[in-house]
């Protein structure tokens, strides 16, 4: 009896062993993901750094080309009628800021999507491998 128990037990080893080399590939080609979207994130939060400081350098420089503007167009008047404010010119910069984060958390979750699908088929690929 215990004879044929011993072949029976080295083919389970053997399984085993191929089970755990798969799942060691496939834990090394995620972590290979992971690092490549932490690059990937890190690439993306200095463009939008980059953007977001353009941004308020061209903000400033309209602010204060308005504001040399005002003096000119006050003293032109000739009385000192109610001073002019200036407007805020934040609010292109807050909506476009609000589109960009839609339009990210989309690219996230078509990228979602795409990670889904492909570790579904990883773990098809596995699972026939252990028939």
């Amino acid at each position: 009896m215990s004879g044929v128990n011993i072949p029976a037990s080295m083919k389970e080893l053997q399984n085993l062993k191929q089970e755990e080399t798969t799942l060691v590939n496939m834990s090394s080609k995620i972590s290979d993901q992971l690092n490549r979207l932490k690059v990937e994130e890190l690439a993306l939060q200095n463009m939008v750094r980059l953007q977001n400081e353009e941004l308020e350098r061209k903000s400033r420089g309209s602010q204060r080309s308005i504001n040399r503007s005002l003096p000119m167009e006050e003293s032109e008047k000739g009385d000192n009628s109610e001073k002019v404010v200036p407007v805020d010119l934040f609010v292109n910069m807050i909506y476009g800021h609000k589109e960009e984060e839609e339009e990210e958390e989309e690219e996230e979750e078509e990228e979602d999507d795409e990670m889904q699908g492909v570790t579904n088929e990883d773990i098809d690929a596995f699972v026939d491998g252990l028939g």
